[in-house]
């Protein structure tokens, strides 16, 4: 938890309190195969590979159609979780 976003008082308490609906697991600073979101990363970058948007509001616009497109496949998203070792 290197992020000082994630090392505030408010988070640590959050934390620290007993879950009922999920549990937290604690991933090393740097491990990109043990993190469902660098997945989703590569499953953009793939999708955008050949995009030539004329502008970089366009790529962000791509890219975030890409991100939304994800929400509605719980297949993808489902092999992301298991290829890091996570079950949904």
């Amino acid at each position: 938890m290197r992020c000082p976003a994630h090392r505030s008082k408010a988070v640590s308490a959050w934390l620290r309190r007993p879950a009922k609906d999920f549990r937290v697991e604690w991933l090393p600073p740097y491990a990109p195969d043990l993190k469902p979101e660098e997945g989703c990363n590569g499953v953009v970058k793939e999708a955008l590979l050949n995009a030539t948007p004329p502008a970089i509001s366009d790529l962000m616009r791509l890219a975030r159609r890409e991100f939304r497109a994800l929400q509605h496949r719980p297949d993808v998203l489902r092999v992301l979780f298991e290829h890091a070792g996570l079950h949904v």
